[in-house]
């Protein structure tokens, strides 16, 4: 019973700090586009990592 197991689930985990100023940019970011700081984060390591590829 219960909710059933996803396809490919998100069980990693990192941490990352910022400093204070950094902090802010993140929350105006996710306030202004709509979005979770973790939508941000991954939204912006895929696009590095897809970039450097090339």
């Amino acid at each position: 019973m219960g909710r059933p197991k996803a396809e490919n689930p998100a069980d990693k985990r990192i941490t990352i700090r910022l400093n204070g100023e950094e902090h802010e940019l993140l929350l105006e970011y996710t306030k202004n586009h709509n979005m979770t700081m973790t939508q941000v984060v991954k939204m912006a390591v895929l696009e590095k990592l897809m970039a450097d590829q090339k």
